[in-house]
């Protein structure tokens, strides 16, 4: 479970730095009426308002009272709210301390903040921030009216939160095992945020969790800190136990203004309610159809209700896209259209239809890396910057064979807000005590492993260990074994050490035989529940247990494909596929992230990976209803998400057959692609087709038709003949024969062949 009040994915440091920066602001004697200096009045901007549409117009100029924004994907939302904020300083006369600006990255809140800095040069005083560091700034000067904590309170990230319980769950003697700290904090942050709901799971009963949830409350007040969740809660505790402090917020701020208000919990609509309570001149900007956050507590109601909660008259819908073509506007909007929880709005773009969407329907996962790569190549060879070109996909485990398909094909690539497959921590690991199976002198596999999972061996123990293996001459891991070496050391480190070579040498018997049945030996004796949950570092134990799962399977696969690699085999070949040298400037890789990371961001051309069902949308949608805003709709907004981030084209595939979790199992192509119009979709298999068949091949219309068996000519390659045509449209491919360069595949669309006689 996710803390909700994470929302704003914000970074923790920043706010210290705001913070910081707060407390030299003379007391925050400007927070409650005015800056130190003067008000200075800006003159008014020429062209401020030029070059923008009617309804951005509309909306940058509204006067008083609430109004919301609608904003389409790609509609300039960013603009108007700066642009507003510039007509309401030099048009209205609004001084820039009046007016606050509130976002949910500190990304988008120093982007905001530079825009308007150009638009006003020598502005000051706005608030742009996110709610978090907003409430930072407010607590530092009024902290102490709520008794028990001192101006100078620390922050506590997640990690800090986690740490601290896993301390209270030891000293109250529950095993950290069965209650996982990063889960428990989940929980904590829920049952703060959502009071009504009582919360039980993994048999940690509500009572248990109160005595948790009580000795957490009275170690942080102790240490004078704050986590997350208490820096917006804090703020409303303040607000309503002392109707002063927020009266005097509320007058200062004559207008708030907050950005993707589609994302805002109750507590973030509470705390709008308050900042706006005097002066009534609320601007929210955002969109139903991209509100895919409610795992962290996002309230789509909030956005939906706007109207009728604050009596809003003013209604502006920006409904032109200056970012994607037409076909993929309309293929969006079709899609989003079967959504019931949202406000209707019509994309439109004067930029062209563009292409087709293109749907790569692959035989299995790795066909499908490959696939893709094949696409990519394709147009990093028209001259398409690798920065151009992202791929998004809903879950982390098929990351593996996309990852695999680029390095093989020899593109680079940046994995964006996660790590690279294998060099996530827990698949590391597994490698790690696979190579020592292997070689028992790797010293650096056994420095990784030896305290995994923890057994009291530390720095000092294998400082011992290594003089001692030094001296005689022989590896660690023989070392371990030694009563001699590990009498030296002594403590829980000695037990440590022998169950730790007990361990290994109980895996040794595998060093000769498959890969996947030597991986499962190792994850049995691992007990990898405890062993994942161990490791605690706020990610999802899901997801370390997806890409654990994901390992294996990609093992059972390798011992398919090559029965004699055994598990040296499988080894070399993850080493070789995990080599990134020589990858090109970090500018000009292609782009690999999850849909939810893609949020906020463009591409030229785009590829969605895994659009089947129980994949997108994801299993838990399918079977878990969630009222008003049920998951479907949720995974159909994400599947939106990411097709409007797409500029030019857009490319979805899917595999009629997928390793998932260690077993083959036929794919149906998702329910999504059926809500696309066929005139916009290029490479769909006829519906009576035999699942698992390709298409009959259907070359591009702009390219002569070929046959099997036809001699061609290719510009690098030169002379060959066609061995199989499958494929249709952008996905139309040939398998050549060439005579000096062997065989090559090749997509139709890119390779420029041309047939010729004899």
């Amino acid at each position: 479970m996710h803390a909700p009040i994470e929302s704003d994915l914000m970074d923790w440091q920043d706010v210290r730095g705001l913070v910081g920066a707060a407390r030299r602001e003379d007391a925050f004697g400007e927070a409650l009426g005015g800056s130190a200096e003067p008000p200075r009045r800006f003159a008014p901007v020429p062209g401020l308002l030029e070059g923008l549409n009617e309804p951005q117009r509309e909306a940058c100029t509204h006067g008083e009272g609430p109004m919301l924004i609608v904003a389409g994907p790609g509609s300039g939302k960013t603009r108007v709210i700066t642009h507003r904020i510039a007509w309401l300083v030099t048009e209205r006369g609004v001084h820039p301390g009046e007016i606050l600006a509130i976002t949910f990255t500190n990304k988008a809140a120093r982007e905001m903040r530079e825009r308007v800095e150009r638009t006003l040069p020598g502005v000051k005083h706005v608030w742009i921030s996110t709610f978090h560091a907003m409430c930072a700034r407010i607590l530092r000067r009024d902290i102490e009216l709520l008794g028990g904590w001192t101006r100078r309170f620390s922050i506590y990230d997640t990690s800090d939160r986690n740490q601290l319980i896993k301390r209270i769950l030891r000293d109250l003697n529950y095993d950290r095992n069965q209650f996982r700290p990063a889960v428990v904090g989940g929980w904590i942050s829920d049952l703060k945020n959502r009071t009504a709901r009582e919360l039980e799971g993994e048999g940690f009963s509500g009572e248990r969790l109160k005595r948790v949830m009580d000795r957490y409350e009275g170690e942080m007040r102790a240490n004078n800190a704050l986590d997350f969740d208490d820096l917006l809660l804090k703020v409303l505790e303040l607000f309503e136990l002392h109707p002063g402090v927020r009266d005097g917020y509320a007058r200062r701020f004559r207008h708030v203004l907050v950005d993707e208000y589609q994302d805002t919990n109750r507590v973030q609509y509470q705390l709008t309610r308050h900042l706006a309570s005097h002066h009534g001149n609320l601007t929210v900007c955002g969109d139903p159809d991209q509100s895919i956050y409610s795992w962290r507590g996002a309230d789509i109601r909030n956005i939906l209700d706007f109207e009728g909660d604050f009596g809003a008259r003013r209604v502006v819908k920006l409904e032109q896209n200056y970012r994607s073509k037409g076909t993929i506007l309309k293929a969006a909007s079709a899609v989003i259209g079967h959504n019931l929880a949202r406000k209707a709005k019509e994309l439109w773009t004067d930029a062209g239809d563009g292409e087709p969407i293109a749907l790569l329907e692959c035989a299995d996962e790795n066909e499908e890396g490959r696939t893709i790569a094949l696409q990519i190549r394709g147009l990093l060879a028209r001259g398409v910057s690798g920065a151009e070109i992202a791929v998004f996909y809903r879950a982390s485990f098929l990351q593996r064979a996309l990852e695999t398909g680029l390095r093989l094909a020899e593109v680079p690539y940046q994995v964006v807000g996660g790590l690279e497959f294998y060099a996530r921590r827990e698949i590391r690991d597994l490698i790690a005590h696979l190579r020592l199976i292997v070689n028992p002198g790797d010293a650096v596999a056994f420095e990784r492993v030896v305290n995994v999972p923890q057994r009291g061996v530390g720095g000092k123990s294998l400082e011992k260990l290594a003089a001692w293996a030094a001296e005689r001459g022989t590896t660690l891991l023989a070392a371990s074994g030694s009563e001699e070496a590990r009498a030296a050391i002594g403590g829980r480190a000695k037990k440590g050490l022998a169950q730790f070579h007990a361990f290994i040498e109980h895996l040794s018997v595998f060093s000769e035989r498959g890969a996947a049945e030597a991986l499962g030996a190792l994850v049995d004796g691992l007990d990898v529940g405890a062993w994942l949950a161990a490791m605690d570092e706020g990610q999802g134990i899901e997801d370390r247990e997806e890409n654990v799962e994901e390992l294996l399977a990609h093992a059972a696969e390798y011992d398919r494909l090559h029965p004699e690699g055994k598990l040296a085999g499988f080894l070399e070949d993850v080493a070789l596929v995990s080599d990134v040298d020589g990858m090109q400037d970090e500018a000009q890789k292609v782009a690999l992230m999850t849909l939810h990371a893609a949020k906020g961001l463009e591409f030229g051309h785009v590829f969605i990976a895994g659009v089947e069902d129980e994949i997108l949308p994801h299993a838990r949608a399918l079977f878990e209803a969630r009222g008003e805003s049920d998951g479907l709709e949720e995974e159909r907004r994400l599947f939106y998400v990411g097709m409007t981030r797409a500029k030019e084209r857009l490319y979805l595939s899917c595999a009629s057959v997928r390793l998932h979790y260690g077993e083959t199992r036929w794919s149906r192509p998702s329910r999504f692609l059926d809500e696309i119009p066929r005139e916009l979709l290029e490479g769909r298999a006829e519906d009576e087709g035999e699942q698992g068949e390709w298409e009959e091949y259907d070359p591009p219309a702009a390219l002569p038709e070929l046959c099997v068996g036809d001699r061609v000519e290719h510009d690098h390659f030169g002379v060959g003949h066609v061995d199989v045509l499958r494929g249709s449209g952008a996905n139309a491919r040939a398998t050549v024969t060439f005579v000096r360069h062997g065989t090559k595949e090749l997509l139709l669309s890119f390779a420029k062949l041309r047939r010729i006689s004899g």
